[in-house]
């Protein structure tokens, strides 16, 4: 009986058969071994749950089941390394067996095998579970972040990304979507599959064209579990490739003087991006100027300046080039003018001329204070009007001269003996007076001895002497010393002024003219004086008109030139010398875009730049080399491009399409405004004052 007590003290309870009505107990066959009755799955992915759990079991001295409920079975990793997760530990049911429902493997890829055990019982291995990578937990930049190339260039190292489970097994077979988020650039083969080290490579990226921040973004998974890492990227600048004209280009200025804007041109890499601290050589090319600071430093912006550009001594076409080794060269084109004007009118001999800024200068003939600059002298040289005042438009006539400030005031001096200067009086007016009456003028017309202004309404007023009707207010005789309205209520835009008589264009490109009608010169086909506007004969459209001594010209819509009135100097261009009383073509056919009349003839400018004159040739008044009295246009000589042109009494003066303000004909005032009082058969640029 002891014996067998003993033995109870060593079984588990269970494994001890209850006795009852006296008889014998019968105890529960003894586990002596553990044996795994159902295998894991072979094959499993790292951290999930095996497909087929292990199921392991009792087993007693004869290799049967030991059917003992409640032993303590534990599961562990036996080989391969890693953890197991999940219910390690399950006891035996009543037939022995413990049943694992959750087991999963955590390692490295490759074989592992599981270890259980129980309580006094020798542990046992499972067979050999081939364990692969599990599901991607984490994507890293493998290889090409934080780079740094020109900017619009592609980086030196493709991005690589590395995707790994959370045993830090990397992920195979994964696609991988590469994009640019940020600094505009591009990729090439952006869908990458991981290989099997779990890495995945793109193409090429390419960085934005901007210096500056770029951002790569990989992406791999659905939405819902994707994961995703960034790159980044610097666009730095790239090496000089252009220069690139910023401002100074196409300039003009006096010659041997600088040009207002200095040259500047901008140094950039092959995408637009400045490069500071770069050296650029800016040189002369032609025209024979002169730089200084020729060598400057690009700044953050990658400008360089010149110091200065300095135009050559002869009026014409100037060229600058900046350069650096490599890079294309920059070229600057500038004009040379002897004194740059935007409009320049003469008289009988005096002429005035508007420089830069809207300075007026006049020259020759002073007797009446023409010059406007204070004195009654002389002078062959361009002086300052005085006053300060800065003018949009001007008229020289026989003794007097008027110009419009800005603003629309204008402003009259010089000989006012009939009120022709519009200030109320008769008193002569060396300097700038204000025409009486605080009108807002946009051109004026100075005559022999009275002055018309057309007012920005298209409103013309006149005043000074009225002889012969000039003043358009319907009276013949009476002058005016303030400025009077023309009659009719007409609107006009365009007037000139002859010796004594008024023409202007309304806007519907019909011509008026009134005053004086000897030779025909008002155009309506009499001789008889008007007091108050009067058609000219058409019907024709014209598009200018030009009063001079004794006729009248125009241009119609077409270009073409018409002249009528008198035609014994020839000044009507058609080829002899009768007069006409009704408009009459000019010969040759010549397209025009500006005219001019003046005492005893005529000039025009060709579309084409070309200027032709025609009529009395005294004093070489027609620029053409000689002193010929020409019947139809003929060429002024030296092949100047020329915009505007204004004939005087016995020389002429115009504008070239540059700027320059060119006289010839008659000197002996210096009206020529070249500094001497030398004849000119040929065109000779206004001196700077």
């Amino acid at each position: 009986m002891t014996r067998t007590y003993l033995l109870l003290l060593l079984l588990p309870a269970a494994a001890v058969t209850a006795c009852h009505d006296g008889a014998e107990p019968h105890p529960a066959p003894l586990p002596v071994s553990l044996t795994v009755v159902t295998q894991p799955s072979t094959t499993a992915a790292s951290g999930a749950q095996l497909d087929r759990q292990p199921v392991a079991e009792l087993r007693d001295a004869q290799g049967s089941p030991a059917p003992v409920r409640g032993v303590l079975v534990s599961a562990a990793i036996g080989s391969g390394g890693g953890s197991l997760s999940g219910a390690t530990s399950v006891r035996t049911d009543a037939s022995g067996r413990a049943t694992f429902t959750d087991l999963a493997i955590i390692g490295t890829a490759g074989p592992h095998t599981l270890r259980f055990t129980a309580p006094g019982l020798s542990p046992v291995l499972s067979e050999t579970i081939a364990l692969s990578p599990g599901a991607p937990v984490v994507l890293i930049p493998a290889a090409g972040n934080n780079q740094t190339a020109p900017a619009g260039t592609p980086l030196p190292i493709a991005p690589t990304v590395l995707a790994m489970d959370g045993a830090g097994n990397p992920v195979p077979g994964l696609v991988v979507a590469f994009s640019v988020t940020a600094g505009g650039g591009s990729v090439e083969g952006a869908s990458p599959t991981t290989s099997a080290n779990g890495m995945a490579t793109l193409g090429q990226w390419t960085l934005g064209r901007t210096a500056g921040s770029n951002t790569l973004t990989a992406t791999t998974g659905n939405a819902g579990a994707a994961l995703q890492v960034g790159f980044s990227a610097t666009g730095v600048v790239g090496p000089p490739s252009l220069l690139a004209v910023v401002e100074g280009d196409q300039q003009r200025a006096a010659v041997g003087a600088a040009v207002p804007i200095a040259p500047a041109v901008r140094v950039t890499d092959a995408f637009g991006n400045p490069i500071g601290g770069l050296s650029v050589s800016f040189a002369v090319a032609s025209g024979g100027g002169s730089v200084t600071g020729g060598n400057p430093t690009s700044d953050a912006a990658g400008i360089a300046r010149v110091g200065a550009w300095n135009l050559g001594p002869t009026p014409g076409s100037n060229t600058l080039t900046a350069s650096r080794a490599g890079v294309s060269t920059a070229t600057f084109t500038a004009t040379a003018v002897d004194f740059p004007m935007s409009a320049v009118a003469t008289g009988d001999s005096t002429a005035c001329g508007i420089a830069a800024g809207g300075v007026l200068y006049c020259w020759g003939d002073n007797a009446f204070g023409q010059l406007g600059d204070g004195s009654k002298a002389r002078d062959s040289l361009p002086q300052r009007v005085s006053g300060n005042l800065s003018f949009t438009a001007v008229s020289v006539g026989a003794f007097h001269a008027c110009g419009v400030a800005t603003g629309g005031a204008a402003y009259c001096w010089g000989s006012n003996l009939n009120g022709q200067v519009g200030d109320g009086t008769t008193q002569e007016r060396l300097t700038p007076a204000a025409v009486t009456g605080g009108h807002s003028f946009a051109t004026i017309a100075a005559g022999f001895s009275h002055t018309c202004g057309l007012r920005t309404d298209g409103k013309v007023l006149c005043w000074g002497a009225g002889a012969n009707g000039r003043l358009g207010n319907g009276s013949s005789g009476a002058g005016s010393l303030v400025p009077v309205l023309v009659s009719g209520g007409y609107t006009f835009v365009r007037l000139s002024v002859g010796a004594s008589h008024t023409c202007a264009l309304r806007y519907d490109a019909i011509l008026f003219c009134w005053g004086f009608n000897g030779q025909g010169r008002l155009g309506d086909g009499t001789q008889t004086d008007r007091s108050m506007p009067t058609q000219v004969l058409g019907p024709i459209t014209f598009g200018a008109v030009t009063a001079g001594g004794a006729h009248t010209c125009g241009l119609d819509s077409s270009g073409q030139a018409l002249c009528w009135g008198n035609g014994g100097t020839g000044a009507l261009g058609t080829g002899n010398l009768q007069a006409q009383p009704a408009p009459i073509s000019v010969s040759g056919n010549t397209t025009f875009m500006a005219i001019g009349a003046g005492s005893a003839h005529s000039c025009g400018v060709a579309n084409t730049g070309a200027a032709l004159c025609w009529g009395s040739n005294g004093s070489g008044r027609l620029g053409d080399g000689t002193v010929q009295t020409r019947l139809v246009p003929t060429a002024v000589a030296g092949g100047i491009g020329f915009s505007a042109i204004d004939p005087g009494n016995e020389f002429t003066c115009a504008r070239s399409a540059a700027g320059s303000a060119y006289c010839w004909g008659r000197n002996a005032a210096g009206q020529l405004g070249d500094g001497t009082t030398a004849d000119r058969l040929r065109p000779v640029g206004v001196a700077s004052p």
